[in-house]
């Protein structure tokens, strides 16, 4: 496995498209089969497999995003380091003109979501889409930061514990009144979550302008 580890960054730094194929199959095998094989090199491995996200070939794109996802159900905390870049690079092809691109964007990005640490997660998702200009990557970032949203909860969110809290409610304000129906009803649907709790009021009245308001 360690010889299939050093012969899979190979391929993938490779021009030929097909050895980038193979490449990527050894990451998956190596990511099931021999995962802590994958711990010495495992920022190398997924810069590499990231940048096959952006290939111009579809098929190796598509490998590459499910790729990234079997690296996090695998790896799952291991790859809180990772996530900001792979959030990052997922939710641009979630706003890309092909649709099937644009699913395997989402469901890969909805595995990494689930694996990685909440707070990380969240922090990705608020820093690379709900701020960005393409409607598609704003509803495709909201969407998943409903499910963080859901787990994580209002108690901790509002806990006063959370060191990006007044960010969160601004943002979330934002969503609610975003130009697309499904990114407004992520948004509000976030802001419901955390009505339940006594401190969100104060929250909301501290961090939006009284026309949001």
């Amino acid at each position: 496995p360690h010889q299939e580890l050093l012969s899979a960054l190979t391929w993938l730094s490779s021009s030929d498209w097909e050895q980038k194929f193979r490449g990527l199959f050894n990451v998956g095998c190596l990511a099931t089969y021999h995962s802590d094989v994958l711990l010495s090199k495992l920022h190398a491995v997924s810069l590499a497999v990231t940048k096959e996200v952006n290939n111009l070939r579809s098929r190796v794109s598509c490998f590459a995003m499910s790729t990234l996802g079997k690296l996090c159900s695998t790896m799952k905390k291991g790859m809180d380091l990772q996530v900001d870049e792979i959030t990052r690079v997922l939710l641009q092809k979630s706003g890309d003109s092909h649709d099937f691109i644009q699913k395997t964007a989402s469901r890969c990005l909805g595995v990494v979501v689930e694996s990685v640490t909440p707070a990380r997660a969240m922090s990705a998702l608020m820093a690379n889409g709900v701020q960005h200009r393409n409607i598609l990557v704003r509803k495709c970032a909201a969407e998943h930061l409903l499910t963080v949203v859901e787990k994580i909860g209002a108690k901790k969110l509002l806990s006063g514990k959370w060191g990006s809290t007044d960010l969160l409610v601004q943002t979330l304000v934002k969503l609610a009144q975003d130009s697309c129906p499904d990114t407004r009803c992520y948004g509000r649907r976030m802001l419901y979550v955390l009505m339940s709790h006594r401190d969100f009021d104060r929250y909301l009245k501290k961090t939006s302008p009284s026309h949001d308001l």
